[in-house]
């Protein structure tokens, strides 16, 4: 993995070893042919939690390392400017203009769902205020462990990858509320945008 994310062998062990310490990963002994046994990283066994993929684990893990990166200098690790920051410094095109119409912000609002979907989530929608917001139910988190050992860090980084979804597709201006845990196991999205939308040729 460290090879894949262009990081020191120290730097990934580093990092995975916080996420057996969350219960995500489990580690294990391969023995080859000759030599000692070789330490290796896996998923944790699915038991009442879901399992991250492993896409998923990777970019979490670059963006744990990206974050504690930046902050070298001594100041404070902000998760969700984090989260914020992996999703705008891979989008390359220009933030298009605010949406006109209900059905031109779903359709914004459908990138933040496929995301989620990246990450391992099933977001679940639905629309009140005539489309104007959108709740997104969020069941079964990928890093349900992780996330109950430390909310302020893994569901900030999902509020700002959130946000930074929702500015890469020119709704800045949206109102992004993310509340961990309304049950045991899902937690709600609410995002509703500012814009003023002009009325359609047949209302």
């Amino acid at each position: 993995m460290g090879a894949a994310l262009g990081l020191h062998v120290t730097t990934a062990r580093f990092h995975l070893e916080r996420m057996v310490t969350a219960g995500v990963v489990v580690t294990a002994e391969r023995r080859g042919s000759v030599g000692r046994p070789r330490k290796i990283y896996l998923a944790a066994e699915a038991g009442t939690a879901p399992l991250a993929s492993p896409e998923a684990l990777q970019a979490f893990t670059e963006l744990l390392t990206s974050a504690y990166a930046g902050a070298a200098d001594g100041s404070p690790v902000d998760p969700e400017g984090a989260g914020r920051r992996w999703v705008e410094e891979r989008s390359t095109a220009p933030a298009p203009p605010s949406a006109a119409s209900a059905g031109a912000w779903l359709g914004k609002v459908g990138m933040a769902v496929d995301l989620l979907d990246e990450w391992g989530y099933r977001p679940e929608l639905r629309t009140t205020d005539r489309g104007r917001t959108v709740e997104l139910t969020l069941q079964e988190c990928p890093f349900l462990t992780m996330a109950k050992a430390h909310p302020d860090v893994v569901c900030g980084i999902h509020r700002g990858l959130i946000r930074g979804t929702m500015a890469t597709v020119g709704e800045e201006a949206a109102d992004v509320d993310l509340q961990p845990f309304v049950t045991e196991r899902t937690c709600l999205a609410r995002l509703t945008t500012t814009a003023d939308f002009r009325r359609g040729a047949l209302s």
